[in-house]
């Protein structure tokens, strides 16, 4: 696809088409790098914001296979929670 450099300012830019911001995953802010053959855009990385999103995209099955590990996982004496391990007192 071939698109325009328009001016803005003292400087020069480009439009993106609705559909193609749509279609990259684009917000507000995109990372711009410069590499051997250009420029490349990508989509903000979002830190945890998208943990969610990407939980809800495991199969159930697969996440409530999870959730039975973690269970077994709790059920473990290891003795440190006896031993050595006391909640703080509530003032």
């Amino acid at each position: 696809m071939d698109i325009p450099l328009v001016p803005i300012g003292n400087s020069r830019g480009i439009r993106l088409p609705k559909a193609l911001i749509a279609q990259c995953g684009f917000g507000d802010m995109v990372s711009l790098t410069v590499t051997d053959g250009g420029l490349l855009l990508s989509p903000v990385k979002q830190g945890r914001g998208a943990w969610e999103e990407a939980l809800l995209a495991v199969p159930a099955a697969e996440r409530a296979a999870d959730a039975r590990e973690f269970a077994e996982f709790d059920q473990l004496d290891t003795g440190f929670d006896a031993a050595e391990w006391t909640w703080p007192q509530k003032p």
